[in-house]
């Protein structure tokens, strides 16, 4: 029985803003959009904690996600209009999305003609059950891109990944962190960016920290990162400085 109740969800969920950099031009080109929850007490913590349970119930997803989309709409609308090319990722739990539960959100939020603009993310392991694969049939259906995130821990084969219609790849941070430490990472990073160009997805690094790290990825081909190189995670006004 869960022990959050979907009112929870609703006064507890917000939205903060990493923003995604060009590694050629080290500009912003977009951002992710990360769900924060805010305890009693007023303090800002990470939702994961509670992720496993949100995702893992329908009704608690479908609020999570609500939550979120809403969150866009009011910080980032007015930004998605003036700039076309600006994009936003943001978690679709596959419990969810599988149901065709978030076009009516869609709507309701007028972010149907921001669909280009927005890229839904899952992660490997749920991209890999058939649940997640028809949440990317329908992400891509209703014209969403899809990325897979934390790339690299799911264990997941050629054959499997080949069959999966993404369009971006995020390398996970464990191994950005093991640049410049661990040859074995090295190897592993670069194996991705050879990946990536036979499936011809776009690549983001997540959790690059240092300017050595961006080097080496820029180096190798792989186009964008994100991370505390540049910024934490952000709130809207502070995104929209950073645009100018």
């Amino acid at each position: 029985m869960s022990t959050i109740s979907s009112h929870t969800v609703r006064s507890s969920v917000f939205a903060k803003y990493q923003p995604i950099i060009d590694l050629t031009t080290n500009r912003i080109v977009g951002c992710e959009a990360l769900a924060r929850w805010r305890a009693d007490d007023g303090r800002e913590t990470t939702i994961e904690p509670v992720i496993d349970e949100l995702e893992s119930q329908e009704d608690l997803a479908l609020e999570l996600t609500t939550c979120m989309f809403t969150c866009l709409k009011a910080d980032l609308g007015t930004l998605l209009v003036e700039h076309p090319t600006f994009s936003v990722s943001v978690n679709l739990p596959p419990i969810v999305m599988g149901k065709n539960k978030i076009l009516p959100v869609l709507e309701k939020l007028a972010l149907i003609a921001h669909l280009p603009q927005l890229t839904g993310e899952i992660t490997e392991r749920q991209a890999l059950n058939e649940q997640g694969r028809d949440a990317i049939r329908l992400a891509r259906q209703l014209g969403a891109r899809v990325a897979i995130d934390d790339f690299g821990t799911g264990q997941s084969g050629l054959q499997q990944l080949i069959g999966l219609e993404v369009d971006t790849l995020k390398i996970d941070q464990s191994f950005i962190r093991q640049l410049g430490k661990d040859v074995a990472a090295e190897r592993l990073v670069r194996g991705i960016a050879a990946l990536a160009t036979i499936l011809k997805v776009d690549l983001v690094a997540e959790g690059v920290e240092t300017a050595e790290q961006a080097a080496f990825l820029r180096a190798i081909g792989i186009e964008k990162g994100q991370g505390w190189l540049w910024a934490k995670a952000l709130d809207a006004n502070e995104l929209s400085e950073w645009l100018g």
